[in-house]
C-alpha cells in the first residue's frame, strides 16, 4: 500500500523557549537526531508517494534545512496564516493525495510500523484512526477514596491512560467533507475528531515520547538511546 505523510513542522514551539529562539522544535536535536529526522528514519520510502512537510516558524530556516535533506519525495507546504493544528490540512487535501494519508506532528519521537497503523486504518474503514501509548501518572500523595461505610487512604497510586500521540491515518474522502462543510478560521484534530462517529484507535506501543516541554526534551535524549 503506498500513502501520503503530511509532518507538521510549522508551530512556534513557545514551551521550549529559549530553545526555539534559534531553531524550530522539530529540527532540535536530542542524541545526535531531531525529531523530524527520527520521522524521516521510519518511513520506507518505497511505500511513499509523497511526504508533505508544513513549515510557517522560521519558515526560510526552516526550508533550508528540509531541503538538505535532498529527499526527492519530499515537498513543502508554507502556512502563511495560523490556521490551528490542522487548518493547512484543508489547503492540502486540494492537490494530489493518497484516498489515506499520514498526519504526524513534527515534535515527536516515535518508532513504528507506519504501514501496518495505515493497514489497520483502511481495513477498518475509518475517518481518522489515532496512534494511542500508555502514560502512567503516579501520583506523590496518599488519595482519599470516599465509600459508603468508611473511607480509606490509598498511598501514592498510579493511573494509566491511553493518551494521544499526535499521529493519524485520514480517510481523504472524509476530510473533504468535513473541510467542505466546516469552514473555520482555525480548525484542529480535535474539531476533525469530534465531527467523525468511525474513529480507529491504534496502540503503538511505548516507543514514544513528546518534546513539547523543557523536561521531555532532556528525557527524550536517554529514552531514544535505548530503542
Amino acid at each position: 500500500m503506498i500513502f501520503d505523510y503530511i509532518i507538521m513542522c510549522g508551530g512556534e514551539g513557545i514551551r521550549l523557549k529559549p530553545f526555539t529562539y534559534i531553531i524550530p522544535k522539530p529540527f532540535l536535536t536530542m542524541n545526535n537526531i531531531s525529531s523530524f529526522d527520527y520521522i524521516l528514519k521510519n518511513i520506507n520510502l518505497n511505500k511513499t508517494n509523497q511526504i508533505i512537510v508544513t513549515l510557517k516558524y522560521k519558515y526560510n530556516f526552516s526550508k533550508k534545512i528540509v531541503i538538505n535533506k535532498k529527499i526527492k519525495k519530499i515537498k513543502i507546504f508554507h502556512e502563511k496564516d495560523t490556521s490551528g493544528t490542522a487548518g493547512c490540512i484543508g489547503e492540502i487535501i486540494k492537490k494530489k493525495i493518497t484516498n489515506n494519508f499520514f498526519v504526524i506532528n513534527g515534535d515527536i519521537f516515535a518508532k513504528l510500523n507506519y504501514s501496518e497503523m495505515m493497514e489497520y486504518h483502511a481495513k477498518g474503514k475509518y475517518d481518522i484512526t489515532v496512534g494511542v501509548t500508555n502514560f502512567q501518572i503516579k501520583l506523590p500523595y496518599a488519595v482519599l477514596k470516599k465509600k459508603k461505610n468508611n473511607n480509606t487512604f490509598i498511598e501514592k497510586p498510579e493511573f494509566k491512560k491511553k493518551i494521544n500521540t499526535g499521529i493519524y491515518a485520514i480517510s481523504k474522502k472524509y476530510a473533504l467533507k468535513y473541510f467542505k462543510r466546516y469552514n473555520k478560521e482555525k480548525i484542529n484534530m480535535t474539531d476533525l475528531l469530534d465531527k467523525s462517529d468511525k474513529i480507529g484507535i491504534y496502540d503503538i506501543g511505548n516507543k514514544w515520547v513528546d518534546i513539547g516541554h523543557i523536561e521531555d526534551f532532556k528525557k527524550a535524549n536517554v529514552r531514544i538511546k535505548k530503542w
